[in-house]
């Protein structure tokens, strides 16, 4: 996904890469994700329990009459918001109303969600099946794989990941169906410019 920023895990061992992406190794992924539109409570619920999402894979310029959306179904997903904001628009217009008077318009919200699936597209089919429009998505982790500081276009070389350490993380909820553990740190600034720039190979010796 060519619009998807963050965290890109690289490696030539086929074997690995593969056990990386299996759904049944059930790996932690994370995101940050920027949302416009309505977030209620009712959704949030909706993407935690899991969700089945009708989704259009039809070949660009059949016509629609002969295109069959197929249905998937999603396993419910760790879900926390970081921030909400008023989208510029809206605060301008409110700006102007007195105090208590609402105006049209949405909002933007940060979110953290944390899957284990990894299906095609998953999260922007699902938000946007929820009337919710991701303007960015960002990869902070995978596994045991962490993005933190590291700059756009910068590449690291790290010490392989033991498979078996990361399949540990147990699972998303508690058995009250609670999310388990906190929300990742974040440290990846929202002001960091993230035009393409050149790679750069950085090998740390231990």
């Amino acid at each position: 996904d060519m619009m998807t920023e963050g965290l890109m895990v690289f490696t030539n061992d086929g074997k690995y890469a593969r056990a990386l992406e299996l759904p049944s190794n059930k790996l932690w992924r994370t995101y940050r994700i920027r949302v416009h539109g309505r977030l209620t409570v009712g959704k949030l619920r909706a993407m935690r329990k899991g969700m089945t999402v009708r989704v259009n894979d039809g070949i660009a310029g059949e016509e629609p009459s002969k295109v069959t959306g197929k249905v998937v179904k999603y396993k419910g997903m760790k879900v926390n918001i970081e921030r909400k904001a008023l989208s510029k628009s809206l605060s301008q217009r409110r700006g102007t109303k007195s105090r208590g008077q609402r105006g049209g318009g949405g909002t933007n919200t940060w979110l953290q969600i944390t899957c284990t699936e990894g299906k095609n597209r998953q999260l922007r089919r699902i938000l946007g099946s929820l009337g919710l429009d991701v303007t960015r998505l960002i990869r902070i982790s995978y596994g045991d794989y962490d993005l933190n500081t590291i700059p756009p276009g910068l590449a690291v070389e790290v010490p392989v990941k033991k498979l078996a350490t990361m399949k540990k993380q147990g699972p998303l909820f508690t058995n009250e169906g609670e999310i388990a553990g906190k929300p990742r740190s974040n440290k990846y600034l929202d002001g960091v410019d993230t035009h393409s720039t050149r790679v750069e190979w950085v090998t740390y010796y231990s």
